[in-house]
């Protein structure tokens, strides 16, 4: 019994989807020219006596705002890279972090000790060294000589950066630190050197 009504419904969801297509295609010529009009802007064109409706007109914009322009091709800063508490380097015995984000940023607002900030538990906002790779990408170097000058091994070392939203792309929007799709918040990621 539950496979005859299954069987009667489905088929009659089948009909109808597709007596609503034909219903689609079979539409006159005029009413689908109408419904398309209706959302053009329509012009009048004087013949002789007669007031005629042009059909399509091209929309033409002679002041549109250069920056409003830029901003809406815009891809909302945010960081890819590193993702994990294990993605730190090492130059020789100082820490090396690369910072990768997903669109090209304003290098003046990326300043060491400002707007990046390492904090390890012997030296809160630890002194480094910021080198460019390309305008997505830049390394952070520790200035001091070791990284047992600034890293408690007890047995790991945890250490956090913090992007704040001071940083811009080069389109002048804030980082989206937070991840919620919106300028501003930011961004912080915990590391963890072994011991």
């Amino acid at each position: 019994m539950k496979k005859l009504v299954l069987s009667a419904v489905m088929a009659l969801s089948i009909f109808g989807i597709t007596d609503a297509f034909a219903a689609e295609l079979q539409m006159s010529d005029s009413a689908k020219t109408k419904s398309v009009t209706e959302i053009q802007k329509a012009v009048p064109e004087k013949l002789e006596n007669e007031v005629k409706t042009q059909k399509t007109v091209p929309y033409k914009v002679n002041r549109i705002d250069k920056n409003v322009a830029k901003l809406a091709k815009a891809v909302l800063p945010k960081v890819i890279y590193p993702t994990m508490t294990h993605h730190l380097g090492y130059e020789g015995s100082k820490f090396s972090i690369t910072v990768r984000f997903n669109t090209d940023m304003d290098r003046n607002t990326v300043i060491a000790g400002s707007t990046v900030i390492f904090d390890f538990p012997k030296a809160a906002n630890a002194a480094g060294q910021i080198t460019w790779t390309n305008d997505r990408e830049f390394k952070w170097v520790q200035q001091s000589n070791r990284r047992f000058d600034i890293c408690n091994y007890d047995p790991d070392c945890e250490f956090k950066l913090t992007l704040t939203d001071g940083i811009l792309s080069k389109e002048g929007l804030k980082l989206d630190g937070d991840n919620d799709n919106k300028q501003g918040g930011n961004c912080t990621i915990w590391f963890i050197d072994l011991g």
